[in-house]
Order: structure tokens, then sequence, then C-alpha cells
């Protein structure tokens, strides 16, 4: 199989202990025969603070699980997820 029969993308994840991360190189922009691979870091989405999303490089390996008492109402719903009812917060807020 030569480079051109490939998927688009080659990806990478890094299961930390202490931090998550994604990387990946677009393959229709590298040119690894001239050593023009970029590896790109995948900014992971997540919540950074009550009600506020955000994207960051890493997925710090944390876990909080708040009762109903430690937030405001609707301030750990997710776009992907708005009503769920069971919630646990992974990531930089959780931290």
């Amino acid at each position: 199989m030569g480079f051109a029969a490939m998927g688009r993308y080659i990806i990478g994840i890094d299961l930390g202990t202490t931090n998550s991360a994604i990387g990946y190189v677009d393959l229709s922009t590298a040119r690894p025969k001239a050593g023009q691979v970029a590896i790109q870091t995948f900014a992971i989405p997540q919540l950074i603070g009550p009600a506020k999303i955000g994207a960051r490089p890493l997925l710090p390996s944390f876990l909080y699980l708040p009762t109903p008492h430690d937030l405001p109402p609707g301030s750990t719903a997710l776009p992907w997820n708005p009503d769920a009812k069971e919630i646990v917060i992974v990531g930089e807020f959780a931290r």
C-alpha cells in the first residue's frame, strides 16, 4: 500500500496519567519525501468553567462528580448533550 492509498489523516492519541492529547497529520498537505510533515494538535472541547465550553490542547485526567448543590442549574450543559441527567465532568473544569 502506497502513501497515496492511505486515508487522509494519521491520528495519535496519548492517554496519559496527568493529561490526554490528540495529534494528527493531514496527509493531503504533508510532503513526507520532502520532510514536510506538520504534526497538528487537536483542540479538545470541554467544560472550562460553569456554563463555559472551550477547546484546549490537553484534556486533564481529572473527574468531578458534582452534587445538585455544587453548581447552578444549567452550568454543566454541553452542546452535544444539553439535557444530561447524570453529570460527570472531566478535563479542565474538573481539575
